[in-house]
């Protein structure tokens, strides 16, 4: 999708660059060929040599070069085509605002599921994480990724997509789990269960080394990551389908990855009752 992409380039923004995709204009080496037949088009002067640039950026990789210049609820476009190169993560904190510390990171590749728990082995995230090009989270460019940063000191320097963003853009909106459950994708052994409650299960860890708590977190933790690919994935076939002919992409079948983690009866049980005690008898 990026190679149908003029929106980064300076001075187009969406309309100017939908006007050029219904003109049959939709990647950077029709326009090249309809200036050189000598057609009228909007911006060469700052549009031909952004081809040039963005061409060459996209034959090293650098995906964060376009992830810099797109507005955030346009980053879908750095997915379609780097699918294998694309991780998704997601953090569970002690839940201390921007003091926090990370308890729990959940890492999902598209195939493989891969945990990281404090006091254990979370030192080991930042080389697993150092081999993507591109990181989706959701609102993680206000959490996640500066919460990484301040306490693992990674620089996480790679392109990111922010699902929240991108998700809004459509007009779907409310926290990840009430995005999963506008499109359908709700999660029925985890219902009643949030970020408080993530906090205490870890407290509750932490306090009594049971681990059906950390397990418990985990598969949480899990959750939310692994159901970012299929939201994505939705979220592009949105797109997609708006756009003409000329500019549409293929997309992959999101994948069923085996989870490592399930949750404990007892402990999700537990959840729900201060989950009901501070919200009221939904469960």
């Amino acid at each position: 999708m990026i190679q149908h992409s003029f929106i980064h380039m300076q001075g187009v923004g969406k309309a100017t660059e939908e006007k050029l995709w219904h003109r049959g204009i939709t990647t950077w080496s029709l326009y090249e060929e309809a200036h050189e037949r000598g057609e009228k088009l909007p911006m060469p002067g700052t549009v031909l040599p952004g081809i040039r640039t963005s061409r060459r950026r996209y034959e090293e990789g650098d995906l964060l070069h376009f992830q810099g210049l797109m507005p955030a609820g346009e980053a879908w476009r750095l997915f379609p085509g780097f699918q294998e190169t694309t991780c998704y993560l997601d953090i569970e904190t002690t839940g201390d605002g921007p003091w926090c510390d990370i308890t729990t990171i959940a890492l999902y590749d598209g195939n493989t599921v891969r945990t990281y728990v404090n006091g254990e082995n979370l030192a080991d995230f930042a080389e697993a994480v150092s081999g993507f090009t591109t990181v989706v989270t959701y609102n993680g460019k206000c959490f996640d990724i500066p919460v990484i940063r301040r306490v693992l000191g990674i620089p996480m320097e790679m392109a990111h997509i922010d699902l929240r963003y991108v998700l809004g853009s459509l007009g779907i909106k409310g926290g990840l789990k009430r995005c999963e459950e506008t499109l359908g994708m709700g999660r029925t052994d985890l219902a009643g269960v949030d970020g408080s409650s993530a906090v205490v299960m870890w407290d509750r860890y932490r306090q009594s080394g049971d681990r059906r708590y950390l397990e418990t977190l985990l598969a949480y933790n899990v959750a939310d990551t692994v159901n970012m690919e299929p939201l994505l994935v939705e979220a592009c076939r949105m797109r997609r389908n708006a756009l003409p002919e000329g500019a549409r992409f293929p997309l992959p079948t999101p994948g069923s990855p085996r989870l490592p983690y399930a949750p404990d009866h007892g402990v999700i049980e537990e959840m729900r009752r201060i989950y009901r005690s501070s919200h009221g008898n939904l469960w």
